[in-house]
């Protein structure tokens, strides 16, 4: 874990705060891509997963933008409540919302919150050359975080900005996308039903799968799969050989924890990829939003933390 501390505390605004975290001895932190993210333990013991949000620079520090939001688990509060010199721990950054190729035309699409990945993006993009646009969806300019940093910086011309109070309307993703010369990689994150309607929109409009690269803040499953009904089944550990009941009332990673096995885990809802675990034997049943479509059909990964099995017995690569 790295010790850091918070250098500086800006606010973005009403409910958005954006953090400079530095190392505790000073020295250099590790250096990262574009779509990175850190994931930090809180003052509660917490863990949570946050997108840093600008390419290194000075190689010292960590730049992350928190939203506060009541309806959450208690991170973002905590968060919001730090003053600068308050500590937290780091485990190194990772990347699963990684730029497929900088030099390649892209489209970046960003809703709320969801532009802090797609900044460093823009700016990886800018710095090669690349053919791009950013579209930037929020309420308003006032609750749009970044929005100075974006006006100003050196790609500002290729940011688009739409507010639906002040324009009146929500951006036509059909339009933008119908737009595009070619069927370039786009990038999306924000809130789960802005994800969706661009990745349905590009998939309609004949998107081939791979070039379609999003990344979820939260998780928000269909009533169908909130209601399915959650059997007992077993898991084998293929290490081991032991084998643990999985009740219906239980997760796989809160039976393994029961057990004094753990695996990593953050955000418990199967949006983050943290405990993304190899299915050796059995067929899954997918209950989380991290892992594509292709993924989901090859039955050999698994987010332990909300999914299941269809099998009597799931032979997990642990």
């Amino acid at each position: 874990m790295l010790d850091l501390i918070v250098n500086r505390i800006t606010k973005e605004t009403d409910n958005v705060v954006r953090l400079e975290l530095v190392k505790a001895d000073g020295g250099a932190l590790p250096i990262y891509q574009a779509g990175a993210h850190i994931e930090l333990q809180l003052p509660s013991g917490k863990l949570r997963q946050y997108s840093l949000c600008r390419l290194p620079t000075s190689g010292k520090e960590f730049e992350i933008a928190v939203l506060r939001e009541p309806s959450s688990r208690g991170g973002s509060d905590e968060l919001h409540r730090l003053k600068v010199g308050d500590t937290l721990q780091s485990k190194l950054p990772q990347n699963h919302f990684l730029l497929s190729n900088p030099q390649a035309s892209a489209l970046l699409m960003a809703a709320g919150i969801g532009i802090t990945p797609l900044i460093p993006m823009a700016q990886m993009l800018a710095k090669s050359g690349a053919d791009f646009k950013l579209h930037y969806s929020a309420k308003s300019s006032k609750q749009a975080a970044f929005y100075d940093t974006l006006k100003a910086a050196p790609f500002a011309d290729k940011v688009a900005f739409h507010f639906t109070q002040e324009q009146g309307q929500r951006a036509d993703i059909r339009a933008l996308l119908a737009a595009l010369p070619d069927k370039r990689d786009i990038y999306v994150c924000g809130p789960n039903d802005y994800i969706h309607e661009v990745l349905d929109t590009a998939r309609e409009l004949g998107w081939p799968e791979a070039r379609l690269h999003r990344e979820f803040f939260k998780v928000q499953r269909s009533p169908e799969i909130d209601s399915a009904p959650r059997e007992a089944f077993q898991v084998k550990l293929a290490s081991t050989g032991e084998v643990f009941d999985v009740e219906k009332g239980l997760s796989i990673t809160q039976t393994l924890e029961l057990n004094g096995i753990e695996i990593p885990i953050s955000c418990e809802e199967g949006w983050c990829g943290t405990c993304m675990t190899r299915v050796l034997e059995g067929i899954p049943d997918h209950r989380d939003t991290f892992l594509s479509d292709d993924e989901r059909r090859a039955n050999n990964l698994i987010m332990p933390c909300c999914s299941r099995s269809r099998s009597d017995c799931l032979v997990l690569d642990i």
